[in-house]
Order: C-alpha cells, then sequence, then structure tokens
C-alpha cells in the first residue's frame, strides 16, 4: 500500500487550542491508503477534527523509506505512519507572522491512529 505524503496550508478555527498563538501552518501528512483520494479525505477530514481549516493543497505524492536518509527528522513520521496508519505535524507560525512562516516554524506533532 503506497504511503502519500500531502503538505496543506490551514489556519486555526476559533475550536483549534492554538487558535490565539498560531496564524497558520503547513500541516505535512503522511497517509497509508491505497487512493490518493481518500488519503486527502482523511486528512482534510483529521485536519479539520484539530480544529483547523485547510486553505489548499500544497504539495502531494507517494514516499518509501528510500526517500528519508537515516537522519533525515520526517524519517520517523514516515515510520510511524507505516505503523498507525497515519500522521500530521503541523508547522506553525505565530499570529502576526503570516510573511515570516518560514523562519519562525514550530513543530507540533499530531498523530491517530
Amino acid at each position: 500500500m503506497p504511503m502519500h505524503f500531502l503538505t496543506y496550508l490551514a489556519h486555526p478555527t476559533e475550536s483549534a487550542k492554538e487558535f490565539a498563538d498560531s496564524g497558520g501552518a503547513y500541516v505535512n501528512c503522511w497517509i497509508l491508503n491505497d487512493s490518493r483520494q481518500a488519503a486527502e479525505e482523511l486528512a482534510i477530514s483529521m485536519i479539520d477534527e484539530y480544529g483547523w481549516a485547510v486553505d489548499a493543497l500544497e504539495d502531494a505524492g507517494t514516499v518509501t523509506s528510500d526517500d528519508y536518509t537515516e537522519d533525515d527528522e520526517d524519517r520517523e513520521f514516515y515510520e510511524q505512519a507505516l505503523v498507525e496508519g497515519e500522521v500530521l505535524v503541523f508547522n506553525t507560525w505565530p499570529v502576526g507572522d503570516e510573511e515570516d512562516e518560514d523562519e519562525d516554524e514550530e513543530e507540533a506533532e499530531v498523530s491517530e491512529t
């Protein structure tokens, strides 16, 4: 079964615990699923469950272990998704730093089985 890697641009809604502090996030999603469409639907649903709204799909593709070096920090998320089926990582930036989001990213891992 392929591992889909999806990156979404998202913003917190009032129901998100990060609403007061986060201006937005890039959400990296590793979803193990036969169908890319089903993987996208699951990722969007999970992002929504955490109180975030998807603005856009920024990147999509399939990945394998060959795509990650041994010391690549994303390798652990890939391997976790192999076990759990899906992993989401919210790379957030503070409110007001939308222009500087790449410099001020904070990583918050969220996974669900």
